[in-house]
Order: C-alpha cells, then structure tokens, then sequence
C-alpha cells in the first residue's frame, strides 16, 4: 500500500468498501431493493437509504506484530494495525412508505448471516481482513446512540481486524558494499 497519499485508496475506506460490496450482493434485490439503498453513513442523517453502515470507532489493536519493507534506498516504518468498529442498522425513517418492522428483522437476519457466514473480507487491494461480532451491552448500545440524538434501534455491531494502516515514516537505508574481515590472533 502506498504511504497515504492517494487518499482514495485508504485502508478504512478499502476495508469499507468490500463491507459494503458483501452487503450490495447478497441483500439486493432479495431484501433491499435497490444496491444504492446500502450505504456508509450516520444514524442521524436524512437520506433515501435502508440500510447504513456506521463507523463509529477506531481502536489500536497491537496484538498484530507488523514489519517494516526495505527497498535499495529506504527503510519503511511498520503499518499500524487499528480494528474498525462497525454498527450495521436499518433506516428507520425510509421517506417512500417507510419499514416496517418485519421487514427490519428480517434485514438484520441476513445481515447477521452475512457476517457469520463471511467471517473475511477480501479487500479491492488484496488484502484479508476478519469481521466479527461485538458484544457490546445494553448500556453502551443507549449511550452511542444516545450521542447520536436517536432512540435505540436495533443493529449489528462488528469489528473488522487487522486493518493496516501503511505508515509515511522511512529512514535511509545504508547499503552494505564491501566488508572487510580481520581475522588475527590476539
């Protein structure tokens, strides 16, 4: 990956977009109508969506040992791995004719089995990451969406992991062109 200055190309949005994708292929048109209708954005915003996919944190995840890469001239710092925290909700104020509950569950069900059933996902960039479920309580779940300014509703709550995030920092790498060995009796 490159060191950050295609933008386009980060790993959050990457490791979004194969979320996304997976969500695309398998709910439309069976659950969702139209693919447009899934779409990274906010509890909190007005749009024409039924299902939104939500970032709502980034936490270190410094079990994941990373290396550096070499190149003749340049020493690459190590990515940072970071998991991603994911909540996958239904569109409770779809504007044409609204959702009905039914429908929600039965969107949430697949998306439950989305995430189960696809427990990686392959990014655009070739890389694998792990989606699991969160088992965050119900107090944490009041008080997240509770800083949206919305009432609880139901959604799953995943994690992505390890997202590597490519480092900018390098360092010169001195070659090594000749080495002279003294072998002499003390």
């Amino acid at each position: 990956m490159d060191s950050g200055e295609n933008h386009l190309d980060s790993e959050i949005l990457l490791t979004e977009n194969a979320l996304l994708e997976l969500l695309k292929k398998k709910l439309s048109p069976g659950y969702v109508r139209d693919r447009d209708a899934v779409m990274l954005t906010a509890p909190w915003e007005d749009g024409d969506f039924r299902v939104g996919v939500y970032l709502y944190d980034i936490q270190d995840y410094s079990v994941v040992v990373t290396e550096g890469s070499v190149n003749d001239e340049e020493r690459r710092f190590p990515p940072k791995a970071v998991e991603l925290f994911y909540m996958i909700f239904c569109n409770e104020k779809h504007r044409f004719g609204g959702v009905r509950r039914e429908q929600s569950h039965a969107i949430l069900n697949e998306i439950i089995r989305l995430a189960y059933d696809n427990p990686i996902l392959r990014r655009e960039d070739g890389e694998n990451v792990q989606i699991s479920f969160l088992r965050e309580n119900a107090e944490f779940k009041l008080r997240l969406w509770g800083s949206f300014n919305q009432p609880l509703q139901p959604a799953a709550y995943i994690k992505a992991v390890p997202v590597l995030i490519a480092s900018a920092r390098s360092r010169k790498a001195a070659r090594v062109k000749e080495q002279v060995v003294d072998v002499g009796r003390m």
